[in-house]
């Protein structure tokens, strides 16, 4: 073999080893064997400051895909397009939404899937696209500095209200409300040791009233025995009264039967007799209802009997 050939053959077999490196390079730049890959399209209507080409997509955290291109929206100069290349096979669906996330400290974003089920309807190209469309969903940062801007916001206008509230007019208002508190509060320190006074004196009226309550049963019992006392002395007076007209008759039958001597004595006896007898019959009765009164009420021993309703214009 000539010197010539042994360069070729030298020259050929570092050809192929620089190419099968190339190529091997290329095999694990691209993530191994070749992948079927779809394309989604997200409109960002927030800042993408931080993601950059090639930038990672993940759903649900783990790596799907890549940022392809990265361009404002010629129909809206506000949003920016954003060109995603996401593997084969992904739950991409119509719920499903693209979320810019910031990877702490270093400013590097990446865009974030998540959202859908297994039952969700399929994402759908729109007629006026060339591929379908993923919805996004603003940022942690965006979503905090709504929040704040609304917080300011609120606490500016709180201020102000605050300001328009506090001014003179109204400062002199307070002044003179906390003036009358503080008299209030001195009147109630004065009044206190009359408050005390009084206090005492409901207690001791409650301490007497306990013990004429506690007396109470013995008075009642007493009053009870005058009732039945009194009950018994009309039922001897109307016993009284019975036998003495028994008595009158008998007596007006004997003067009847004696004669003329006799009826001219009870001429002027008897009818005093029969007047004596209607008395005690009276006082009988009143007797009975005063003690039928007693047995019902028995404090009108106490306090006497009720007093009669008044009468027209008294």
């Amino acid at each position: 073999m000539t010197p010539k050939s042994s360069y070729v053959l030298v020259g050929l077999f570092v050809l192929i080893l620089g190419v099968a490196l190339i190529g091997g390079i290329l095999w694990l730049s691209t993530g191994g064997p070749p992948k079927d890959y779809e394309f989604y399209l997200v409109y960002m209507p927030e800042s993408v400051s931080g993601l950059s080409l090639d930038a990672p997509v993940k759903y649900k955290g783990v790596n799907v895909g890549r940022v392809r291109d990265i361009r404002l929206n010629p129909d809206n100069p506000e949003e920016v397009r954003l060109l995603l290349v996401v593997l084969q096979g992904t739950p991409v669906n119509a719920e499903t939404s693209a979320t810019l996330e910031v990877q702490g400290l270093t400013g590097v974003a990446n865009v974030n899937l998540s959202g859908g089920g297994p039952h969700s309807e399929p994402l759908l190209r729109p007629d006026n696209e060339p591929y379908p469309v993923i919805k996004s969903r603003p940022s942690l940062l965006v979503r905090l500095d709504d929040t704040v801007s609304e917080l300011l916001g609120n606490l500016i206008e709180t201020s102000a209200r605050l300001n328009m509230l506090m001014d003179e007019q109204n400062r002199d208002a307070i002044s003179g409300t906390l003036s009358n508190v503080a008299t209030i509060t001195e009147n109630f320190s004065a009044q206190s040791l009359r408050v005390e006074e009084m206090v005492s004196e409901l207690t001791a009226t409650l301490r007497n009233a306990r013990e004429a309550t506690q007396r109470l049963p013995g008075l009642m019992g007493q009053l009870e025995r005058s009732a039945v006392a009194f009950e018994a002395m009309a039922q001897t007076l109307a016993a009284t009264g019975d036998v003495l007209q028994v008595a009158g008759e008998d007596l007006q039958h004997t003067i009847s039967v004696s004669g003329e001597d006799l009826r001219a004595f009870t001429g002027d006896t008897l009818p005093e007799a029969g007047t004596l007898v209607a008395e005690l019959r009276l006082t009988a009765r009143n007797l009975r209802r005063m003690s039928e009164r007693l047995q019902g009420d028995p404090s009108m021993l106490l306090f006497g009997p009720p007093k009669p309703p008044p009468g027209p214009g008294e």
